[in-house]
């Protein structure tokens, strides 16, 4: 049965399926909480004879071998290599390298010698072997970003939880079961091929761009494809590398009884499960730009102004984290949603977020251990943090100011139909998640029990339409998943959101849609999907 036209369904918030963990999900939660780069997970070790001689040599040729592998995999991917043209043993070459390399490490922390070179030697080679370990993750697991998020959030509270007990075994202990986890989170990689919603780790599906992202050849080039990943992943991302930063210049305490990275982890994970089974909405990711993140800044500054050795200021710490652990699954949800997308390879994804991260702990791990500019970091991750919030004031600020002054100039008026926002919703957010003042408002705001039988039947009746029209027309998966957005009468802006795609991205599909649809403007395809 031939599916290449067949379109995506168009899931409202209300009923799109829930995030089910399958076993994968557990080993991704084994791979997490024993990722010696995360110093936390380090600390586990620090009874260990041979810790002090030999961690922070691991660690910095780690962190140096994991920049260099991240760069060269997202070049590689720049250049248009695709993940076929990889020996196939090559991920069970990594595979067998990162183990070795890690337990290899766990043995020599246990030697009656310190060994830097065979420190360095593990580090380097580890470091070499992580990023294609994370390509294949991602891979594995790429979902769109509501199921993503609720992913990271699994993840999160999984690995704080299983970091935490491990934290507490003695040594004789902890060895024997970390290096079973470990295996456990990286020899799954050999069999899982696919994804959850069956991305497939070589696509086939090419995204037309824009000329202006065009290469001399004709084909997209390397700053159109960067750019892309960019514009809806940077700010996440850079929040990403500021918490690797944080972790490794130092390790908090919360209340003297657990490290506030594992606390945090786990309050974070509620905090976006909660949030996201709530409260989920499409466009998802501006909500969590504009209330979500924003309401953790406002819980932080507050709780920080208290003074010394009070409640609240403990509970700062903790809520620092939660900060930048929430920040961290946005940055992860957001490259799994892109990955699952197909409109950039995997590896430029992945391997693009390894580098920043690595990028962040790396200079923490120079300016801690090698420079050892100082011996208290704590004023310094407040002066981060401010910069960090004032950069995302920054960011709101303008993407809002935007919004006011671009006038809409997409076709017809969204009265063009009762179709023009998303069925079961009370508003249609835009861009920015504002109601919607399309006439069609009124009929959201009927009560749910009310109306959700019709809205299904008109959400199939137009979706069909859709399909059909998708069809005849021979468009690509992708666009026939924008024709749907188009045909609800919503803005580019708002597919952007929606698909985690950037605005020239929408644009370049909108184009495309209309010149094999053989249309101008949105009347015209409100009446082909009618069938007028």
């Amino acid at each position: 049965m031939d599916t290449r036209n067949q379109i995506p369904r168009v899931w409202d918030g209300a009923s799109r399926p829930a995030f089910a963990p399958r076993p994968r999900h557990g080993a991704l939660c084994a791979f997490a909480v024993t990722l010696l780069a995360y110093t936390p997970t380090m600390a586990f070790f620090d009874g260990a004879p041979e810790y002090g001689a030999l961690a922070d040599t691991f660690l910095f040729f780690f962190l140096v071998g994991t920049l260099a592998a991240g760069v060269a995999v997202a070049a590689r991917a720049l250049q248009g290599a695709s993940q076929s043209t990889a020996p196939r043993w090559a991920d069970g070459a990594a595979v067998a390298v990162y183990l070795a390399a890690t337990l290899g490490f766990v043995a020599l922390l246990l030697a009656p010698q310190p060994l830097p070179a065979g420190a360095a030697a593990t580090g380097l080679a580890a470091g070499l072997a992580l990023p294609r370990l994370v390509c294949a993750w991602g891979r594995a697991v790429a979902a769109p970003l509501d199921r993503a998020l609720l992913l990271c959030a699994f993840v999160a509270c999984v690995a704080s939880f299983g970091g935490w007990v491990l934290a507490l075994l003695p040594l004789h202990l902890l060895v024997p079961l970390f290096g079973l986890i470990a295996v456990v989170g990286s020899v799954p990689l050999l069999f899982l091929k696919t994804g959850e919603c069956g991305v497939s780790p070589d696509p086939e599906s090419v995204v037309a761009t824009p000329i202006a992202d065009r290469g001399p050849d004709g084909d997209e080039g390397a700053a159109g494809k960067l750019g892309r990943l960019a514009s809806v992943t940077w700010l996440p991302l850079l929040g990403l590398a500021v918490y690797a930063f944080m972790t490794d210049v130092m390790t908090h305490s919360a209340f003297g009884v657990v490290q506030a990275s594992y606390l945090g982890g786990i309050v974070a994970a509620l905090i976006v499960a909660v949030a996201c089974l709530r409260w989920a909405r499409r466009p998802l990711l501006p909500w969590c730009y504009r209330v979500l993140v924003p309401a953790m800044g406002a819980v932080l500054v507050v709780l920080g102004a208290f003074p010394a050795a009070t409640f609240p200021q403990e509970m700062s710490v903790v809520a620092l984290y939660v900060f930048y652990i929430v920040l961290a699954m946005l940055g992860c949800a957001l490259c799994l949603a892109v990955v699952h997308g197909r409109e950039l390879a995997a590896n430029l994804v992945c391997g693009f977020a390894v580098s920043m991260v690595a990028a962040g702990a790396l200079l923490g791990q120079i300016l801690s251990s090698v420079l050892m500019v100082t011996d208290d970091f704590a004023p310094w991750l407040s002066v981060l943090t401010g910069l960090f919030v004032a950069v995302l004031l920054l960011f709101l600020g303008r993407a809002a100011w935007i919004e006011l002054a671009t006038p809409y100039h997409d076709g017809a008026p969204l009265a063009a139909g009762a179709r023009a926002i998303a069925p079961g919703s009370a508003t249609a957010p835009g861009a920015g998640g504002a109601p919607d003042s399309s006439p069609a408002t009124a009929a959201a705001a009927v009560p749910e029990a009310a109306t959700a039988p019709a809205a299904h039947s008109v959400r199939d009746t137009l979706e069909a339409r859709c399909a059909s029209v998708a069809a005849e027309a021979a468009l690509s998966p992708r666009e026939a998943e924008v024709l749907v957005y188009l045909a609800r009468g919503v803005t580019p802006a708002y597919i952007a959101k929606s698909l985690v795609l950037s605005i020239s991205t929408v644009r370049t599909h909108v184009r495309n849609i209309y010149r094999k649809l053989g249309i101008n403007k949105r009347e015209e395809l409100l009446h082909l999907i009618d069938g007028e």
